[in-house]
């Protein structure tokens, strides 16, 4: 079995140097940190996670805890394209993934327990961020390290996050400039999660630009007649920008249920739909959401790894309309 002494005497280090290269240190050069893990590749080393785990209490997997909402969250292509991009990263560095999902706050708070209390995941990454998140306020209190996704609510958090903002405004000028609409709906989850209101924050931004009024609408999966029920109530809506594309396909079919003669163009967010589900109407913001995860896993270590970022707390990731 390959040791990092064989790997040490080959690349012409100490030992702990070479241990220190293959944790990424940021105290070690980057070119000898690419020789040693070069030559550890080529003799093909393979480290005991097992026993670095004894040595520093902490599991060898990252948390990764999902929102308790009225959406399937876990079939959401967004949420599963942010998971493709952590776990690029956390298989470079021989880390697992363990996914906390629940339908109530309550059997999250002990899901995350048992991670932490018996499974020793001390890393997470929230694929969320709430006000008073009691979540995230336990992981706080604990001096646990997470990252979240989205506009962190304390200073001290750690997140990337695209500029909501910027691109519900972007998003609303495009359907403006495109379109012309002159009566808009801005949709929405019953939640109206903290992104929501940043891009509604854009979408009002630019209406006011325009001087045009807008109707909200609400996705409730608990009641499906009220969205339809509120279209029926509008009919002089011709165009809307819906917070996600699942958000915007629930209205479009209900649109369509009520006014199937009528057209209506929309703007969504995430590029999660498969082009076959589209048309010429439909447009939608893509948020890179594996760059995110990948983002978000990169930050979740730069303790170890890179002090720059580090000492940032944040990275953020751009968006384009598509």
């Amino acid at each position: 079995m390959v040791t990092i002494r064989d790997i040490a005497k080959q690349a012409g280090v100490s030992p702990s140097t070479a241990s220190r290269a293959l944790n990424n240190n940021p105290h070690i050069s980057k070119k000898t940190i690419e020789r040693v893990q070069l030559i550890a590749d080529q003799l093909g080393y393979l480290p005991d996670y097992n026993a670095k785990n004894l040595t520093t209490g902490e599991a060898s997997a990252v948390g990764v805890i999902f929102p308790v909402d009225g959406h399937a969250v876990q079939s959401n292509p967004f949420y599963i394209k942010v998971l493709s991009g952590v776990n690029d990263e956390l298989i470079k560095r021989g880390y697992a993934l363990s996914v906390a999902i629940t339908k109530t706050v309550a059997d999250l708070q002990r899901n995350v327990k048992s991670m932490i209390y018996q499974s020793k995941i001390k890393r997470f990454i929230l694929l969320y961020s709430q006000p008073n998140d009691p979540i995230a306020q336990f992981l706080r209190e604990n001096q646990l390290r997470f990252v979240v996704i989205g506009q962190p609510t304390e200073p001290s958090d750690y997140y990337v996050n695209n500029n909501n903002k910027e691109a519900g405004a972007a998003a609303t000028r495009y359907l403006i400039e495109q379109s012309q609409p002159t009566e808009l709906a801005f949709v929405h989850s019953p939640e109206n999660w903290l992104f929501e209101k940043e891009r509604f924050a854009g979408f009002k931004q630019v209406l006011d630009e325009h001087d045009l009024s807008f109707h909200e609408f609400t996705v409730d999966q608990n009641d499906p007649q009220k969205l339809e029920r509120q279209i029926f109530e509008e009919p002089q809506v011709d165009g809307a920008v819906a917070t996600d594309d699942i958000n915007a396909m629930n209205f479009v079919d209900n649109f369509k249920k009520v006014y199937p003669l009528k057209q209506i163009d929309i703007m969504g967010f995430n590029n999660s739909l498969p082009q076959v589900l589209l048309d010429r109407n439909y447009k939608t913001v893509d948020l890179f959401p594996e760059e995110m995860g990948k983002k978000a896993a990169l930050l979740l270590f730069s303790d170890r790894e890179d002090d720059k970022i580090n000492e940032k707390k944040h990275l953020l990731v751009g968006y384009k309309i598509v």
